[in-house]
């Protein structure tokens, strides 16, 4: 909303000396009030209050539990190479009529303006019982023509401060991009980043003390055309730099996050907001990242799936370019005579799932199979569903004259690959060219390809390689400006044509925008090593840092447990076959085995040992993912990981050493400020064996790559 300079002037005469509280018919909104008083504009709430200072333009956040971030402004850089920054403003005003309220939320707009200047427009969104705000920078119309690639919604100014709990030693976390070449989350420590370098992170950061689990979560809450960066630049152990900007990009390949070779798309039109910035101070940064996650899906809720968490089976780990309609079958048969009796899926839907190399299986040898699966099921009323696999934004060869399927021969695929600005290729990312989601042939491309899966009776769909739709280019569709843009155009176009009828899930894909896969992997592939870059302790890196996810924007995908050394990188023994199942049902239980079923003894005889277990496939059947105990574990995982139930608590430990037993101590205090005064009973629950009861802490042995699930209960 663009405001005439004679309301900015109504304004600073009629509330300069006032205060304007803002009603509205929701009681939780009625005690946001804000206020116009001298130089100063404050906007509060139960928890947090806004100063806005007149004369500087700056803002500073201060919550009631003390926490404070001073010396906020908003900033963008046109391309006509215009800085603007609002304390380079003459008059900053609460617009009158610019507060609003939806579902228990205000929203006001401070107008910045100055002679000769396009006007900036702060808007604040606050809800009276929320330790959150958010916030967006909007440009004018004329700026808003001129247009931008970065924008900054939020950074410190000069002498902006970071206070989080006197005395903290504060950390700052990493968060992918994507889930792509085995990228990790990390938590680094402030006082470990060197002065003259920015400790960078994408869409969403946390800045709090482990000791005390204080903190302050601060991420993009939209998804629509920008991609968010986030930068923090520190100073002998103090922060001294944040800013949090829509436009991250790698054209010099420096920042290789986005994997992008051109910069950020130009945003411009009628209207230009940033991204709109969550803030929100927490007594546990855990708490703090799970309500993110539900504020990004109160905004894009997450494509919900009625069924149970899948599990099943997948060929590639197991077969890779070597699956065959005999091992594809095998697989189904081993599972339906041997695994489902044991309990796993049984009750349930049991997927039987190809990867890419399906087109091993000739036509008649696909349609064959398919129906075999299909006619599979169990006394207890498993049935099995075939899934498949597909690249729906990646072309996997050179020859850029054959014709796109589906498009009646209207488009070659040089006609629909993804262009850089002087029209050429853009380079191949992971071996595959890039398609442009927005392109009419893509589109088709996406409706036949459906339409065939569906037809064939596939249930199931991993969708893989989709960062390559959100790459930066010139796009065949002149509205679409950014990656982001044309990422969310591809992927609609793919859940209309599943319509609901498949599992979708997304394997290498952006963590935003979210919303269009029923599950999202965790991390990169994991195999069955409990170290190392395809490990489970990789996966469980993402755990620790990205469990918040689960629910909120996805179903957590640990993607394929794999057992058996004829596999690639599959667990070498029961033991580390155990744990790499037991990080599965941590995630979420979410459980799709990639061993070689079909053919390999070593195989099979780990996959009976390691999934006879009723009572860990109860808990995965409950479907509910564990918190890290500790976030003090830089880019590695935590050792410990737990989630409350009806009775008290499940604790799963882990060692992540191949080679030398550990002990794994846990202070109770540290899983429940109760517990940690109480005597406590403890359970292995793989064996459903009593172990010597705890008070204070809890201590479990653990061999070379063991893992165990304990429950604990306050004794009676």
């Amino acid at each position: 909303m663009v405001f005439e300079n004679k309301v900015a002037a109504s304004l600073r005469n009629t509330l300069s000396l006032s205060v304007f509280l803002v009603c509205t018919m929701s009681p939780l909104a009625a005690q946001v009030s804000a206020a116009s008083r001298g130089d100063e504009i404050t906007v509060e709430s139960k928890l947090l209050a806004v100063h806005y200072h007149k004369q500087t333009g700056l803002m500073d956040i201060a919550w009631q539990d003390g926490h404070r971030i001073s010396g906020i402004e908003s900033a963008v850089e046109l391309v006509d190479g215009r800085k603007l920054a609002t304390p380079d403003y003459a008059t900053h005003a609460l617009a009158p009529h610019a507060a609003s309220a939806k579902n228990g939320v205000m929203e006001f707009t401070i107008a910045s303006r100055a002679d000769g200047k396009p006007a900036l427009l702060q808007h604040l969104w606050i809800s009276n019982d929320k330790p959150w705000l958010s916030i967006s920078l909007e440009l004018d119309g004329d700026a808003s023509r001129v247009g931008t690639r970065h924008i900054d919604a939020l950074r410190l100014a000069k002498d902006g401060d970071v206070n989080v709990k006197e005395g903290a030693e504060l950390r700052v976390l990493h968060v992918p991009y994507d889930n792509d070449m085995w990228f990790r989350y990390d938590s680094e420590p402030v006082k470990s980043i060197a002065s003259d370098k920015a400790f960078t992170s994408n869409e969403v950061t946390a800045i709090y003390d482990n000791t005390s689990r204080e903190g302050l979560v601060l991420g993009s809450i939209d998804h629509d055309v920008w991609k968010t960066a986030i930068e923090i630049n520190a100073e002998s152990g103090q922060i001294r730099g944040l800013d949090l900007y829509g436009g991250i990009s790698s054209p010099t390949g420096v920042r290789t996050d986005t994997h992008d070779t051109v910069p950020h798309g130009v945003v411009s039109g009628t209207r230009v907001t940033s991204p709109r910035i969550f803030i929100g101070s927490f007594i546990d940064w855990r708490a703090g990242l799970e309500a993110y996650g539900e504020a990004n899906a109160a905004v894009h809720a997450p494509l919900r799936w009625a069924g149970p968490v899948p599990m099943g089976w997948n060929s590639w780990a197991a077969y890779a370019d070597k699956i065959s309609y005999d091992r594809y079958l095998g697989a189904a048969s081993y599972l339906h005579d041997t695994l489902v009796p044991q309990g796993f899926g049984k009750g349930r839907v049991v997927y039987v799932n190809l990867d890419a190399f399906w087109s091993r299986l000739d036509a008649v040898q696909l349609a064959d199979a398919v129906e075999t699966i299909k006619g599979m099921s169990a006394p207890d009323g498993t049935r099995f569903a075939p899934g498949i696999y597909w690249t729906p934004f990646a072309y996997w060869s050179d020859d850029l004259d054959a014709w796109v399927e589906g498009t009646h021969k209207k488009y070659r695929y040089r006609d629909i690959l993804l262009k850089a600005p002087d029209g050429s290729l853009l380079p191949k990312v992971d071996g595959g060219r890039p398609i442009d989601p927005s392109h009419p042939g893509s589109k088709e491309r996406i409706r036949f390809t459906m339409q065939q899966f569906e037809k064939m009776g596939f249930e199931y769909l991993k969708i893989d390689f989709l960062s390559h739709g959100a790459l930066e280019g010139k796009h065949f569709d002149p509205a679409v400006q950014t990656g982001t843009q044309a990422y969310n155009m591809g992927m609609q176009e793919v859940v209309r044509a599943a319509a609901g009828k498949m599992f979708l899930s997304l394997s290498i894909a952006p963590l935003f925008p979210s919303g269009y896969g029923n599950a999202r992997r965790l991390s990169c592939d994991t195999k069955g090593h409990i170290d190392g870059d395809q490990s489970t302790e990789y996966m469980l890196n993402s755990l620790t840092y990205g469990w918040w996810t689960s629910g909120n924007l996805y179903i957590a995908d640990p993607d394929h447990v794999v057992l058996g050394e004829k596999a690639d990188l599959g667990a070498r023994n029961a033991t580390e076959g155990r744990s790499r199942f037991l990080s599965a049902i941590v995630s979420g239980g979410m459980i799709l085995d990639s061993s070689r079923l079909a053919d390999d003894p070593q195989g099979r005889e780990l996959a009976k040992q390691v999934y006879d277990n009723p009572r860990l496939f109860a808990v995965a059947a409950e479907g509910k993912v564990f918190r890290p105990v500790e976030g003090d574990t830089g880019d590695h995982a935590a050792s410990a990981f737990v989630r409350q139930t009806a009775t008290g608590y499940y604790l799963a430990v882990f060692n992540y050493d191949a080679k030398q037993a550990k002990t794994i101590q846990v202070p109770l205090e540290r899983i429940s400020a109760g517990l940690g005064k109480e005597n406590v009973t403890v359970t292995d629950v793989s064996g459903n064996k009593s172990l010597p009861s705890a008070q204070g802490t809890v201590v479990v042995q653990l061999d070379p790559g063991e893992s165990k699930l304990i429950e604990l209960r306050p004794a009676k």
